[in-house]
């Protein structure tokens, strides 16, 4: 009987995908099967270093998908950040753990961090999308997540349309970070997508200042050009 009355609800009420607005069919969770399979991935390790052109030590990073602007990623990440697709963003968060070698790579990490919002934005969102994309990652991995130790102190503006210098100045001073919060542990930050990866940058330093041993990074996607 519950069976009938769901796929009663589901004919009135159908769930779509959030890539195509296409109905899920029966054994499809959350993203259809062909939008999964078109999801532009990186089949190699990138180098995150390159990307902060060398100014902190990176330990390891990982990134899953390429962002195009107007492309299925972007349509993705949007539904996760400003449409409470929470069910999306630990279901990426997964598939970037079971993607390639990533869980084999990130397995030692000591505490997952996500990229925190300022309080204000937090509130206006209601939630941090790095901190859904995490939970997913962390369901794989397994560690212990800090949402705490580490504070946006200032609400900085967007990135978009600024110069890559104009970005590195608009983070800078933004987080604070607990003495001794991360000492000597090897710790993961997560964020949903990179750019000139200035906010990653700016958190890793206050981070690697509290005593941390190592950084690592991971992000869902890097922005293409």
């Amino acid at each position: 009987m519950k069976n009938l009355v769901k796929d009663f609800l589901d004919l009135l009420f159908p769930v779509t995908c959030p890539g195509c607005n296409e109905a899920l069919t029966s054994g499809e969770k959350v993203l259809c099967f062909l939008c999964a399979a078109d999801l532009a991935v990186f089949k190699n390790e990138i180098n995150i270093e390159s990307i902060l052109g060398g100014r902190i030590k990176i330990d390891m990073g990982a990134i899953y998908l390429k962002f195009y602007s107007g492309g299925i990623v972007q349509r993705l990440l949007h539904e996760v950040k400003y449409k409470k697709n929470k069910d999306l963003g630990e279901l990426l968060g997964e598939k970037f753990m079971h993607h390639d070698k990533t869980y084999s790579r990130l397995k030692n990490v000591d505490v997952i961090v996500p990229i925190p919002l300022h309080e204000n934005k937090l509130r206006q969102r209601g939630y941090n999308q790095s901190e859904v994309i995490a939970n997913g990652i962390n369901k794989v991995l397994g560690k212990p997540m800090d949402t705490s130790s580490v504070v946006r102190v200032k609400s900085s503006q967007t990135q978009t349309r600024k110069s890559r210098e104009e970005r590195w100045r608009n983070v800078s001073g933004i987080f604070e970070c607990s003495p001794e919060a991360f000492d000597n542990k090897n710790v993961l930050l997560i964020d949903d997508v990179i750019t000139t990866g200035a906010t990653m940058e700016a958190c890793a330093q206050v981070i690697l200042a509290s005593g941390a041993r190592s950084i690592s990074f991971a992000a869902i996607a890097i922005a293409m050009k």
